[in-house]
């Protein structure tokens, strides 16, 4: 009997359901030997192929797919910035504009039940800009940006500028 191929551990999944987790799962089922040559052709292929439709060349932002996302957020409310399915958003600035006032926040990353706050406080004017560039903020479906109006009683806007270099 034939030994069954990474395709047959997936499922007939279509390229774009298939995540990087999964296919490191497939592969624990099986053996490193020469018996399995075609089982890890097909595995590296699947891996090629999720690199090379997911992402722009050495790891570089995908042009066609940056944005800058605004929300606005109510007093004593939080808004989420979250990418979708397997997505990865490299986060370049954050900017939180007061609609009267001085913005009072948190940002924070969030994994839906537990949080981290990157930054808690006011600003001098009605708008305040957080550019994370002498860091790498990256958010992914699974840990992602949220900001906190902490302030009771004025709204604010988030605007969050980002590249994806992930699809």
């Amino acid at each position: 009997m034939p030994e069954p191929s990474i395709y047959d551990y997936l499922a007939k999944k279509d390229v774009s359901e298939l995540t990087i987790s999964q296919l490191n799962s497939a592969t624990k089922l099986t053996n490193l030997d020469p018996v399995n040559i075609e089982f890890w052709q097909g595995v590296i292929t699947l891996n090629r192929v999720l690199s090379d439709s997911r992402t722009y060349g050495n790891g570089l932002p995908i042009p066609e797919a940056s944005e800058i996302a605004v929300q606005p957020c109510p007093p004593s409310e939080s808004v989420t910035f979250q990418p979708s399915g397997s997505e990865v958003w490299a986060i370049q600035g954050i900017q939180i504009v007061a609609a009267s006032g001085t913005p009072v926040m948190e940002i924070q990353l969030y994994n839906g039940s537990e949080l981290v706050i990157m930054h808690s406080g006011t600003s001098s004017t009605s708008a305040a800009s957080f550019f994370p560039t002498n860091f790498n903020l990256s958010i992914t479906n699974s840990v992602y940006l949220a900001v906190r109006n902490t302030d009771g009683s004025n709204a604010v806007n988030v605007s969050v500028a980002y590249n994806k270099v992930s699809l």
